[in-house]
């Protein structure tokens, strides 16, 4: 059986909000634009979201990071967002005395099998690095 992919790239856009919280957490995924790829044409296919604002928008607010679902052609089977988040910085004093203090990182990964039901599945929201950056409120809805 030949393995084969199609490839298609868009500019897309998801939702994102700003609010910070008291937790350290911030309430936000990312930032709306990105670049879509489907991967597979038939069948099981791969949606692909790439984030690059922190590269197009520098010293502003901006991510770099890749949200990624893997469907049968149904609901999707696993799904995966991570990255990091800038917030941008207001003064070059303030960024150099805490230059880790406008990143976060955005993570969720989700596996389920839906034909089997609701039951089976796994969901971990827990950002799998520790260190001087925040945690982005990155959740599949």
């Amino acid at each position: 059986m030949p393995l084969t992919a199609a490839v298609g790239a868009q500019e897309t856009t998801t939702g994102s909000s700003t609010t910070g919280t008291d937790s350290g957490t911030v309430d936000r995924c990312f930032v709306d634009d990105g670049y879509e790829f489907t991967i597979g044409t038939q069948g099981p296919e791969i949606r692909m979201v790439i984030h690059l604002s922190l590269l197009t928008n520098l010293g502003g607010p901006g991510a770099l990071g890749v949200e990624l679902s893997g469907s049968t052609g149904g609901p999707p089977i696993i799904e995966l967002k991570t990255g990091v988040i800038f917030d941008g910085f207001e003064s070059l004093s303030g960024f150099l005395n805490d230059p880790f203090g406008p990143f976060s990182i955005a993570y969720d990964y989700q596996f389920e099998l839906p034909m089997f039901g609701s039951d089976v599945s796994y969901d971990d929201t827990e950002t799998p690095i520790d260190g001087p950056v925040g945690n982005a409120s990155c959740e599949f809805a």
